[in-house]
């Protein structure tokens, strides 16, 4: 039987690599202590002695001067004396790979209910951290974690709860209510405030707040009384807003369900899980409007805007995804030496899921200014809305870009079709590597394709072969397959992307055998408990 320490909480002691992994968790389910700090563990002190001689014991040269000899230290380990500075050069690898992190929580930890209360034996420990990994979905880290607790002094005032401009906004909102409103609820502006969460962002005109904005008790009280919509909140919206210099303000997943109070609420969150919350954002999007969206419906949708690594993207929040954690890879692209450097001639790179520009616009960027860099990207996507944004966007950074339809897939026949910076074909890509954009037009060389890129969760599988067909079978390049994969399984999964590669390349006239290498893997953000987003850089050799 247990009972909670008033003032224990449990820490979590994990492994360096996995703390942003845990905090997530511990966010999402609003168990982290926001008032202490994750710290490093405190190692024991070394079983060694330090012997230091002292003055007197040092030995003179000729001249009469002390000689110099370091100060050593007895490694009880080798059973010699070391140089400290070399030993702890020898150790700093090791101790860096096995640094473990103390994460703090507000969950109470269990004390074992008898006469002299004390820690958990072996087994009630054990049942314990098994449910409480369980809950946090977090159970394959079991071997990886051990259980700690802090003692928290009771009568001391909590730090201050504002850590950012939203929290301050907050704050000075709920005090700007009826004192009744949250009186009425017990609830006080301080539980409301500490609860919420620190990050957001800022995609302007757009404030979006994340997904566990209010899945908290206190904030679950509130809204189940107020709806988000409601006479009482609108002035909080509109302060929150103001105070980042925003117009409009959207939560990143659907509110509960108690907080709705009209069926047309129903309808905005269900296409891409945003929530409007402040602001219009236009008409809701209809089966019409998605697949086949007019000039006014362009006009009249709220757009959305961003700028990184110096490029600009925009987007129509409601129509279209957008992925913050995806910098990580649009960086790399920009430096990947492989894109960067200058070849023999002009190259051209192919996005068979161009979205809004995400990649697309990192491999065009990294071509300008070099005589024999990325000249051109060919895009394909079926989403209009993405089109449209990537056209847009396209125009912001000062690039030309031509739009094809299927109507219109013989581009040759296209007038005006030459130089511009990306080609987007309004179409599926199962026919992309026959496309007239691969073969060039009249005088109009094709340029090789050097770059194919691959950015569909959870696979890309589907257009491995159309993308080793794309690439220039005499010079060879590369292809970047993104994917899912589970966090141990990403060695055995490399190896079978190599083989699956190479039978496509051997499939295919004038490639030959043993050219296909996974010349890197990169591990581009956590996509969910144990799985991650990966990018397979696959080189492909030309004949």
């Amino acid at each position: 039987m247990y009972e909670e320490q008033s003032h224990a909480r449990v820490v979590l002691v994990v492994p360096k690599q996995h703390v942003k992994t845990v905090k997530s968790s511990l966010e999402r389910f609003g168990q982290l202590d926001r008032y202490c700090k994750i710290t490093p563990e405190q190692e024991g002190r070394s079983s060694g002695d330090t012997i230091t001689p002292n003055a007197s014991s040092i030995p003179e040269g000729p001249s009469g001067d002390p000689v110099k000899f370091p100060v050593l230290e007895f490694d009880v380990v080798s059973g010699k004396y070391v140089v400290p500075r070399e030993r702890e050069r020898a150790q700093q690898g090791v101790l860096l790979d096995k640094q473990r992190m103390r994460v703090p929580t507000t969950i109470p930890y269990p004390w074992v209910l008898h006469e002299a209360s004390g820690p958990l034996d072996d087994r009630e420990a054990h049942e314990f951290k098994s449910k409480m990994l369980k809950d946090l979905v977090l159970s394959y880290l079991f071997q990886d974690i051990s259980i700690s607790y802090q003692n928290s002094d009771a009568t001391s005032e909590a730090p201050s709860v504002i850590r950012s401009p939203v929290q301050l906004a907050l704050k000075q909102a709920l005090d700007a209510l009826p004192e009744s409103a949250l009186l009425s609820l017990g609830l006080t502006t301080r539980e409301l405030v500490s609860s919420f969460p620190d990050g957001y962002s800022v995609y302007k005109p757009m404030l979006l707040l994340p997904h566990n904005a209010f899945t908290s008790p206190p904030w679950r009280t509130l809204l189940s009384t107020h709806p988000a919509d409601s006479q009482l909140l609108k002035p909080l919206w509109q302060h929150i807003a103001s105070a980042v210099d925003t117009t409009h303000i959207a939560i990143n997943s659907p509110i509960p369900s108690t907080t709705t109070s009209t069926q047309q609420e129903n309808i905005l969150r269900s296409p891409l899980h945003l929530t409007p919350l402040h602001g219009s954002f236009g008409p809701p999007p209809t089966p019409v409007t998605l697949s086949s969206p007019t000039a006014s419906d362009f006009r009249d949708a709220l757009w959305v805007t961003t700028t990184q690594n110096g490029i600009h993207q925009t987007w129509a929040p409601l129509y279209t995804m957008f992925s913050r954690g995806n910098m990580r890879e649009k960086t790399r692209i920009l430096h990947l030496p492989s894109v960067a450097a200058s070849f023999d001639v002009p190259s051209a790179a192919v996005d068979l899921y161009a979205g809004i520009g995400y990649f697309a616009f990192s491999y065009r960027k990294s071509g300008q200014g070099r005589q024999n860099g990325v000249a051109r990207v060919l895009c394909w996507e079926i989403n209009p809305w993405s089109v449209e944004g990537l056209r847009r966007g396209a125009k912001m950074n000062g690039w030309s870009c031509r739009i094809i339809t299927l109507e219109e897939s013989n581009i040759a026949s296209n007038s005006g079709v030459g130089e511009e910076d990306f080609w987007v074909f309004q179409m599926s890509n199962e026919d992309a590597e026959r496309s007239d954009a691969l073969m060039g037009t009249g005088a109009r060389p094709k340029l090789p394709v050097r770059h194919v890129n691959l950015g569909l969760l959870p696979t890309s599988k589907l257009a491995w072969g159309t993308a080793v067909g794309m690439l220039d079978e005499g010079r060879g390049g590369w292809i970047h397959a993104h994917e899912n994969v589970g966090v141990k399984d990403i060695d055995a999964r490399t190896k079978e992307v190599e083989g699956e590669f190479q039978r496509l390349v051997d499939d295919l006239k004038g490639m030959g055998k043993g050219s296909v290498k996974v010349e890197h893997v990169e591990r581009v953000k956590m996509y969910a408990p144990g799985v991650v987003h990966v990018v397979f850089d696959v080189h492909i050799g030309g004949r």
